[in-house]
């Protein structure tokens, strides 16, 4: 079954401002592929830890990355609305972030 996707929030200014920052600060470059030493154009900006699981966490750089659509789709497994091996790998990367936030949430 697919999650149904917030459309509002994508059409927030906030979210609107936010992408187009995160896109600017990376150069509209792939941050997938600059691993790779490779340059491809990025136009969407992934919530690591997927917005759907953690709303709270949707304006919060250190939760969004710029990616080209051919890693985007790399991103999910759009058949059990899950994060696939790569997206797992970048969440593994802000799992101390993660867990600060929900730390000092709880505070």
């Amino acid at each position: 079954m697919s999650r149904k996707r917030n459309t509002s929030f994508y059409r927030d200014r906030r979210w609107v401002s936010r992408r187009l920052k995160m896109l600017k600060a990376d150069g509209y470059e792939c941050q997938n592929c600059r691993r790779y030493y490779k340059t491809r154009e990025a136009k969407t900006v992934h919530h690591i830890y997927f917005f759907e699981d953690y709303p709270e966490l949707g304006l919060l750089k250190w939760n969004l990355v710029s990616l080209c659509s051919e890693c985007h789709n790399k991103m999910h497994d759009r058949i059990n609305d899950r994060a696939t091996k790569l997206g797992l790998e970048w969440q593994a990367k802000r799992k101390k972030e993660f867990e600060l936030y929900f730390k000092n949430v709880r505070k």
